[in-house]
């Protein structure tokens, strides 16, 4: 089966993520608010926010905790996908003259590319609002 890989429409570069890494755990509320309405409805909550200091260094802002961390340049970047629906694909193989038809049904569309980590390995410090 092929799925073939495409880059974004009107997208001359692809956006650049940044991958958080935390030590712990998150415990998430009991009832989460819902946006939405219908059958269509989706559940949201709010991680938290990023600040970057003068320095470059990110500071992490959950509920009444702040995490101080570090940027870490990545070896190696990584892609991420975003799944679309297709019904057929149609591709020429360079190798050989032949149509190759693939009836997966899925396209992978290249969101961006994660090449920074932060990471907040240290223990939280409570802030008062």
């Amino acid at each position: 089966m092929i799925i073939p890989i495409r880059r974004a429409p009107g997208n001359n570069g692809a956006a650049e993520f940044m991958m958080i890494e935390l030590n712990g755990e998150l415990l998430r509320p009991q009832s989460l608010p819902v946006d939405g309405g219908g059958d269509n409805r989706k559940r949201r909550l709010e991680f938290g926010s990023v600040k970057f200091e003068k320095d470059g260094s990110p500071t992490l802002i959950i509920g009444n905790h702040q995490l101080k961390g570090t940027s870490i340049s990545l070896k190696e970047p990584f892609v991420v996908m975003k799944k679309r629906r297709k019904t057929t694909y149609r591709d020429t193989c360079k190798d050989s003259e032949s149509k190759i038809d693939a009836h997966s049904g899925v396209e992978l569309q290249v969101a961006g590319i994660v090449k920074k980590k932060l990471m907040f390995d240290s223990y939280p410090k409570s802030i008062m609002r």
